[in-house]
């Protein structure tokens, strides 16, 4: 979790609590003074929190510090939604300006030798890192710390929502705002038309020096480990951890919330319904494991 705000816990919820709120964290990582979306169980470690906002469905029971404060519902995803879209209301809203046909919000952060082309629109709470690239037409949304050195290719999104949506009370579809934002360290790639999600429970990361290829895409609360290649059209669906030195295929996919290991290989069209070992090669749908071919 990184620090994006600093609302005051009474003026969201309008209660006796008065603590500051920085942001939302993982429930399986909880941290003091946040929002913390509950699905399932909880991480032992939520007893240490403190100053924190617990969203969690009727039937769950934890047991929370007395600082906390804990809202239930029958639907607590929908609630968590609406309680983000008030956060992100009573957050700043800074000015922008224009510069080289590219419309960048006022209080981003540039290192030394910076370069971005044309109609890109850079949001809110983002820092840039030395030597970058920005490619003509890339949106880099709210949210998005972005290491050295890094190479952006044109009509490139990062930090974009993906698809874990709510229902307002009047039964609208709404994507959750997506407030663990977007990391990407230093001597990435991101080729054209590549999309990088922000993550809405946990940070999306992509590790040291990887790669994103053509229009490839990268779902939210996704890690991904140092030096691994998602290549051109290949999907890593939402809560994934693909490991360091990674390979994915053209066209590879893979479902949500699985774990590929480091040094694994999808090969071009596989479709990972599970865990993919450490080391791995897998191909077809679904993905299995390449037999050892042994000599004669």
């Amino acid at each position: 979790m990184f620090k994006i705000c600093e609302i005051s816990a009474k003026a969201l919820l309008d209660t006796g609590c008065d603590f500051p709120v920085y942001g939302v964290s993982d429930p399986e990582a909880p941290e003091d003074h946040t929002i913390i979306f509950v699905k399932g169980t909880l991480a032992e470690s939520a007893v240490q929190v403190r100053n924190s906002i617990f969203i969690a469905g009727e039937e769950l029971k934890p047991a929370l510090d007395a600082s906390c404060i804990l809202l239930k519902s029958s639907m607590p995803k929908n609630l968590y939604g609406e309680l983000l879209e008030r956060l992100v209301s009573l957050m700043p809203q800074p000015s922008a300006y224009v510069k080289d046909e590219s419309y960048i919000s006022s209080d981003v952060q540039m290192g030394e030798d910076v370069k971005i082309a044309p109609f890109c629109v850079i949001g809110r709470d983002v820092v840039i890192g030395d030597r970058c690239r920005i490619g003509a037409g890339t949106v880099i949304k709210d949210h998005v710390r972005i290491g050295n050195d890094v190479q952006i290719k044109e009509n490139c999104v990062i930090g974009a929502e993906d698809a874990d949506i709510y229902r307002t009370e009047d039964g609208l579809c709404r994507t959750l705002p997506h407030l663990a934002g977007t990391v990407i360290e230093d001597g990435c790639l991101l080729l054209a038309g590549s999309i990088l999600a922000a993550g809405d429970t946990r940070t999306t990361v992509l590790g040291r020096g990887s790669m994103i290829g053509l229009a490839g895409d990268v779902g939210h609360n996704c890690r991904i480990g140092e030096g691994s290649l998602i290549s051109g059209k290949a999907s890593i669906s939402g809560h994934c951890n693909v490991g360091s030195h990674t390979y994915a295929a053209p066209m590879s996919v893979t479902t949500n919330r699985i774990t590929v290991g480091a040094h694994a290989y999808l090969g071009i069209g596989a479709v990972a319904i599970r865990d993919v070992p450490e080391g791995e090669k897998q191909f077809g749908n679904p993905a299995r494991k390449v037999p050892e071919m042994k000599k004669k």
